[in-house]
């Protein structure tokens, strides 16, 4: 049933691009900003992938995000019980293959990708100077068959290089589950090294409206990023235990995309590519909770909306989720694909954001039917939102 909105937008997305559909009433409209976009990872004596993060440069220029992303990754499309992981793309194809398949996993396109050893990525680190750091247990590394102890369960104090040789740590008899709170542990210490910025960073060059521009090169990247304040995020993940999904029990896992894409279409917008041949939408949520808006997005992925830029804003949350838009056509087809938010308010709109068909602002009522939805499947959920809708067979039971 999910899919079947998406087979009628394909015709709709010629109409609407068509000649004939070019009388639609001019609005107001605003970019969304440059958001450069990095992978960096880093790999062990062996060559193998230890750790990954995708990296986004804020629109001013200085500072942005780390996303930390297991190594172990599912890849999409692979036949049932032959999983395949990032690492494995990488140990195969090459970086290219890596940063098409990263790209993938997380609905953008990135910019640049640096794939490092351990003096690589040190080099890469050099201008955040000392790190602390604080780990739930000790970093272990292992070197022909030999297992070494590369930082202590506890605070640690680093240079760059020290730091480098936590993100290459990989004892291949630990699952990647019990390494990667050591990742998100190092990653804060950046952020907390970082602070404002480092001085002698270079922010990337900023066009006024436009935002700011990709860096020529990995170092000048990671420049950018450390001249300003810095965040991360650590996606949650699961190993595939399943018989059928995993029959040989490899290390891999699955993730969440609702959440990966709340996070890029956050920090990283304009990175951000529609994959389905039907409506992009911005997601603005009033709701501290990260959570009400991860839900939102996934609900929109699941119908197969292109979930391309999210707010947290500031204001008073709406009793009803309001949707404001510019094209009947954007509404008429925007209709079923956002049945899983529950009732909605639509509003003509009064300007727009370049590439975004619609503007989503979630209301008190998203967050009511979450409570009452929480121990329902989404094809449940799926199932009683299309039981309880109007009848768009019959006129008179339709919302005018």
């Amino acid at each position: 049933m999910a899919s079947l909105p998406v087979s009628a937008v394909v015709a709709w997305r010629a109409v609407r691009d068509s000649k004939a559909a070019e009388a639609v009433v001019a609005l107001p409209t605003v970019a969304i900003p440059t958001t450069p976009t990095a992978i960096l990872a880093t790999t062990d004596e062996q060559n193998y992938l230890a750790s990954l993060s995708v990296l986004a440069i804020a629109p001013n220029g200085a500072g942005g995000t780390i996303m930390s992303l297991p190594v172990g990754l599912a890849m999409n499309g692979q036949p049932e019980g032959e999983p395949k992981r990032l690492a494995d793309v990488y140990g195969s194809d090459g970086p290219e293959a890596l940063k098409t398949a990263v790209e993938s996993l997380t609905n953008t396109q990135i910019d640049l990708i640096a794939v490092e050893g351990v003096d690589g990525t040190g080099d890469l680190l050099a201008r955040v100077g000392t790190i602390e750091a604080r780990f739930s247990a000790d970093v272990l590394d292992s070197q022909d068959d030999q297992i070494r102890k590369v930082a202590d369960q506890g605070p640690n104090s680093f240079t760059p290089l020290q730091a480098a040789a936590v993100l290459a740590a990989r004892d291949g008899d630990q699952p990647e589950s019990e390494r990667l709170p050591s990742v998100k542990a190092l990653w804060d210490g950046v952020v907390g090294a970082v602070g404002s910025g480092k001085i002698g960073t270079q922010p990337a060059p900023v066009i006024a409206d436009v935002g700011a521009q990709v860096p020529a090169d990995m170092a000048s990247f990671m420049s950018a990023l450390f001249a300003g304040p810095v965040r991360t995020w650590q996606i949650a993940y699961q190993r595939v235990e399943d018989d059928e999904a995993n029959p040989d029990d490899v290390d891999v896992y699955g993730y969440d995309l609702g959440e990966i894409v709340m996070v890029l279409a956050t920090v990283a917008p304009s990175s951000m590519v529609a994959v389905f041949p039907t409506i992009t939408v911005q997601v603005d949520s009033p709701f501290p909770e990260s959570e009400t808006v991860r839900q939102a997005v996934y609900r929109l992925l699941y119908m197969g909306a292109n979930v391309m830029l999210v707010r947290n804003v500031s204001s008073v949350p709406p009793e009803v989720t309001t949707i404001r838009y510019s094209d009947e056509m954007d509404r008429g087809i925007a209709e079923p694909l956002t049945i899983l938010l529950d009732e909605i308010d639509w509003e003509k709109a009064t300007d727009r954001v370049a590439g975004i068909d619609l503007q989503i602002i979630l209301g008190r009522s998203f967050t009511g039917f979450l409570d009452e939805t929480s121990t329902m499947s989404m094809d449940e959920v799926l199932a009683a939102a299309l039981e309880s809708s109007p009848d768009e067979s019959n006129p008179e039971s339709s919302a005018p």
